[in-house]
């Protein structure tokens, strides 16, 4: 059980350090600058003497008690959209006891502090807000975990729990947020210990990155659309994404196979004249043995695709098994060894937990299509509209050329002819700069079959970038930051507009170079260029020197 855990462990926090030390930071910031108020708290100082608050990040009572509960992001999580309002904020600090109810959930976090907290929102008349209550107790101590959405962990929860990856919970009385996450933290704190460079803070958000790449990642949704600002990472990402879900599977279900993700995924680039025959399938001329062109029916990439990544679901659909693919363990497979003999079968019939659904046993494919927005999407994936929505066998459909297709093109023969259908395994991760002109070309039926992912310029991780290769660079990502906060607020941009952290990722310049040295040529051989573009013809190409160039910095 450890080792599994251990593994996920290593790949979702380990391994993306590099993305996730901002919030680790900030996270730590937050928790620890209690804990000084709290011996100050103990050494007979109130929340309101300003003393409280020396060598932390809070200047006052005031600041303090505004990141804690109103911000909408402290360090420990974002507020989702539980919100109190600023006048419902004062009146709380105006309450007779809210001092009180705070300053003993800083001294001793525990349930009956929590109960406490609780029990004052209601009185307050200003409705129930959750995640703010959780979200303090995250914040004062490292019992609990960041992922303060009850519904989001409790996703988390079972999921460990149904994976096998924690205790049965014993507590069946206690059902509340605060109770289960102390049980989890304690079983990640006793199985974790063994891997290095691992703290509290870490521990604290891998419940979170469960709940995102694990829990509840691709199950709502297989085809996911990462949208943004040019130059977010948006297909670096996808691929990212691709590699981390591979190397999770691949732990748990054939870790001495040799299954390479190479394998598993294809990345494609949309454009104005992609078709339908270039994705699914249509005819091409070939030559013939008397050298003669001859028209015949050649599988486009995506067909190709499904029809290698489904071969585990088509030979079930030819058992006639009166189970749905979602619902089939390995076990129930244990008496068609004979008829399921390829060698893609072997691994699933080695794996000893015979109680696992076939369906998480089966390899993860991952078609990558980058700048999707740029074909004439209806026309591209034709009837793939409805596969989209209803995969396997019960959304298989006649394509535009089924009557052509034989047992080297076609799927799988149902009937009198072979039909197609996109299958459970298949993931597609499209890709899409938000202010590209053609992205009017997804109409909202396509809109609807997609998730949609939101990529913004990351400063956080540009920071984390720059200190590990010139910390004297690191005042370019805070200019970039301002520089993006201005383009954003500029009616004729707006945020789509925003410049992407990826301009200043390789900057090919010496590490000896001053920072007033390399943000002076970037801006010039690239941002001002790319402003300038984005402005011609609007009347107002004067904000690039005027407005701009002075929000980054020149």
């Amino acid at each position: 059980m450890s080792n599994r855990l251990e593994n996920i462990y290593t790949h979702l926090v380990q391994n993306r350090k590099h993305q996730l030390n901002g919030w680790h930071n900030e996270y730590k910031r937050i928790v620890n600058d209690i804990q000084k108020i709290k011996v100050n708290l103990e050494n007979g100082k109130t929340l309101r003497d300003d003393s409280s608050y020396l060598v932390t990040s809070f200047k006052n009572f005031d600041a303090f008690i505004q990141e804690l509960l109103y911000e909408k992001s402290n360090g420990v999580s974002s507020r989702g959209q539980s919100v109190l309002s600023w006048e419902n904020l004062g009146k709380f600090k105006s309450a007779p006891n809210f001092d009180t109810i705070i300053s003993n959930i800083i001294k001793s976090p525990s349930l009956t502090t929590y109960i406490d907290l609780q029990n004052f929102w209601r009185d307050q008349n200003v409705g129930f807000n959750p995640v703010l209550i959780n979200r303090v107790l995250a914040a004062c101590n490292t019992d609990v975990s960041t992922t303060v959405d009850e519904d989001k962990f409790n996703q988390v929860f079972y999921w460990l729990q149904r994976e096998k990856l924690i205790d049965d919970y014993p507590n069946t009385s206690n059902q509340d947020w605060y109770s289960k996450n102390l049980f989890v933290i304690q079983q990640f704190n006793a199985q974790l210990n063994n891997i290095a460079n691992i703290d509290p803070y870490w521990i604290g958000l891998f419940c979170w990155e469960i709940l995102v790449n694990l829990s509840n990642p691709f199950s709502l949704k297989k085809q996911i659309v990462k949208y943004g600002a040019p130059g977010t990472g948006k297909t670096y990402t996808a691929k990212q994404t691709s590699q981390l879900q591979f190397n999770i599977w691949k732990s748990e279900f054939a870790e001495q196979e040799d299954i390479d993700f190479n394998d598993l995924v294809e990345t494609i680039q949309f454009h104005p004249s992609y078709t339908y025959e270039d994705f699914m399938e249509g005819l091409r001329p070939i030559l013939d043995s008397n050298k003669q062109a001859q028209l015949s029916l050649e599988n486009g990439i995506f067909k190709s695709f499904c029809i290698v990544a489904g071969k585990w679901e088509v030979d079930v659909a030819l058992l006639n098994l009166e189970k749905d693919w979602t619902t089939i363990t390995i076990q129930d497979l244990e008496d068609y060894k004979k008829e399921l003999n390829n060698d893609y079968w072997k691994y699933i019939f080695d794996y000893k937990d015979k109680t696992k659904k076939l369906a998480d046993a089966v390899p993860p494919y991952f078609m990558i299509i980058d700048e999707i927005n740029r074909a004439e999407l209806s026309r591209v994936f034709g009837e793939l509209m409805l596969c989209l929505e209803y995969r396997g066998i019960k959304g298989a459909v006649k394509t535009q050329y089924a009557q052509l297709n034989n047992n080297d093109t076609g799927m799988i023969k149902l009937g009198s002819g072979f039909q197609f259908f996109i299958p459970h395994n298949v993931y597609i991760l499209a890709t899409m700069n938000t202010i590209d002109r053609s992205v009017e070309s997804f109409d909202f039926a396509l809109r609807r079959r997609f998730k949609w992912e939101e990529v913004e310029p990351d400063i956080s991780l540009l920071k984390y970038h720059f200190s590990k290769k010139n910390k004297v660079w690191t005042v370019l990502a805070d200019n970039l930051g301002s520089l993006n906060e201005e383009i954003a607020k500029q009616p004729l941009l707006g945020k789509d507009y925003r410049i992407g952290h990826a301009y200043l990722w390789d900057l090919p310049y010496s590490i000896n170079q001053s920072a007033s040295e390399i943000r002076r040529i970037v801006w010039k051989d690239s941002i001002a260029p790319l402003l300038e573009e984005y402005l011609r013809g609007t009347g107002r190409e004067d904000l690039v020197d005027n407005t701009f160039s002075k929000k980054f910095g020149l």
